[in-house]
């Protein structure tokens, strides 16, 4: 590996807080990314305070320009070192940076500058809108916490089923803001006069949130407003029920396969200073806490002694 790989591999080590030899370094690299991402935050929900606004109008601006400095750096060092991510192995570099521009991670990144650069490209356009889009530089700490990811990875890997109950719920709020149009609409035509209107009422009721602006007078109308309060109950509840199973798999799958990378490495059965980084990597892969780790590669030792004493 000659030094321009060797320097960008390092690099990338920093980027993804996994540097070992740089450990420093990637601890200030992280919390400097979490101060300004907080910061932003800060600065867009103060902008919706005219009076601070109006005080402080030009030092939002420089650190709002300094931020698009920081982060377009970043993203660009971000693009650069794609190229040393282990997978796909088989993939290019060029294919390799493409995956991490159209991953997750990539789009959270672009999304962070977009704004910036839009409004530059069309000045003529009132893009102001495109301003409160800074807060969703929050979602760049999710490059400390793959619980994001691991959430909208555990959905998908159960798509139908959660499909299947969106169906469902949809169903309900269809049907219900059709039998409620009918039964309430002579009553309050300015509440129920269109079904689209009534569309409005089924949802605050079946996701239980009930906000109580919209109420049935009738008979028929409170029975179907009964049925709708029932019916969100129990879709409301499949819904959840579906994504804490697909959560809980995941997190078994991650466990199941850093036990079997970890039995890969310790197949001589001691545990040296190299096998300790191996591991201590793998376990930030797959999102271990210590404690768990650490509990797993003591009971694969275990297991390993007792394979190994004599019969």
């Amino acid at each position: 590996m000659n030094a321009h790989h060797t320097f960008r591999h390092r690099l990338f080590l920093i980027l993804e807080l996994k540097s070992h030899r740089d450990e420093k370094a990637a601890w200030w690299f992280s919390w400097v990314l979490t101060l300004m991402v907080l910061l932003n935050v800060a600065a867009v929900i103060l902008e919706s305070v005219p009076a601070f606004e109006a005080q402080h109008r030009s030092a939002l601006a420089a650190f709002d320009a300094a931020s698009i400095v920081f982060f377009s750096v970043e993203y660009l060092l971000r693009v650069w070192t794609a190229a040393e991510r282990a997978t796909p192995s088989h993939a290019s570099a060029t294919r390799r940076r493409f995956g991490y521009m159209v991953g997750f991670h990539g789009l959270v990144d672009l999304l962070a500058i977009l704004p910036f650069f839009l409004q530059s490209l069309f000045p003529g356009l009132d893009l102001r809108f495109l301003r409160i889009l800074r807060v969703m530089r929050i979602l760049k700490l999710s490059h400390f916490s793959t619980a994001l990811e691991d959430l909208l990875a555990s959905i998908y890997a159960e798509r139908e089923a959660f499909f299947s109950a969106l169906y469902l719920l949809a169903l309900s709020i269809l049907i219900t803001a059709c039998l409620m149009y009918y039964a309430e609409h002579a009553l309050q035509p300015d509440k129920f006069g269109t079904i689209p209107d009534a569309m409005w009422w089924s949802i605050i009721t079946v996701t239980t949130v009930g906000y109580g602006d919209v109420t049935p007078l009738s008979a028929w109308g409170k029975v179907i407003g009964a049925l709708t309060a029932l019916s969100g109950v129990f879709t409301v509840a499949l819904l959840t029920g579906i994504v804490a199973s697909a959560f809980a798999t995941r997190v078994r799958t991650q466990e199941i396969e850093f036990t079997s990378e970890v039995e890969e490495v310790l197949k001589e059965g001691h545990l040296s200073a190299k096998e300790r980084r191996t591991i201590e990597h793998l376990r930030q892969e797959f999102s271990l806490t210590e404690d768990h780790a650490r509990a797993i590669v003591r009971q694969i030792i275990e297991e390993k002694s007792l394979r190994d004493l004599p019969s």
